[in-house]
């Protein structure tokens, strides 16, 4: 598998549960909205990542344009991942609530807002300027990051 294929998963996974979260949002069954929009964008989204990032480096290297000798900052960025993948499926299969579930939407939203945010500048005025680079991983990753917090203020203020 490529690197873009998990990556254009992760874009699907995503959609699904922000989809699923707001038409639980609606019901209204907050718990059930929190639980899909964490279980999709921080667990599974985080298990791609790390997929991606670690596994497929070199590959999501030439994807993204950063290829390098080094690639230290994927591993860092791929072991983050897995950290947030794993603590936002703990919280919502550990019955951790959601004032667990609310902060680490907020965490790992916080993290994909910066990433979205930068990848958006690059392919602005970066060397290498690209429209399907800011619709792929700028807009589309700051477009879900603030859905997420979304998901995270209103679990959080609960």
């Amino acid at each position: 598998m490529s690197s873009k294929n998990v990556s254009l998963l992760g874009i699907a996974v995503g959609s699904l549960g922000i989809f699923l979260g707001f038409y639980f949002y609606f019901q209204p069954n907050l718990p059930l909205a929190t639980a899909s929009v964490t279980v999709s964008t921080v667990g599974i989204i985080g298990l791609l990542g790390f997929i991606r990032h670690v596994f497929l480096q070199k590959d999501d290297a030439k994807r993204m344009g950063w290829e390098s000798e080094r690639p230290d900052w994927q591993y860092e960025v791929g072991f983050a991942n897995l950290a947030f993948g794993i603590v936002g499926l703990w919280a919502v299969l550990g019955s951790a609530g959601l004032g667990a579930q609310g902060a680490i939407l907020a965490g790992y939203g916080l993290y994909l807002l910066q990433a979205g945010l930068w990848n958006s500048y690059r392919s602005l005025v970066g060397a290498q300027k690209s429209a399907a680079r800011l619709i792929n991983s700028g807009l589309s990753t700051t477009l879900i990051s603030l859905m997420m917090l979304f998901f995270a203020w209103a679990a959080l203020i609960q």
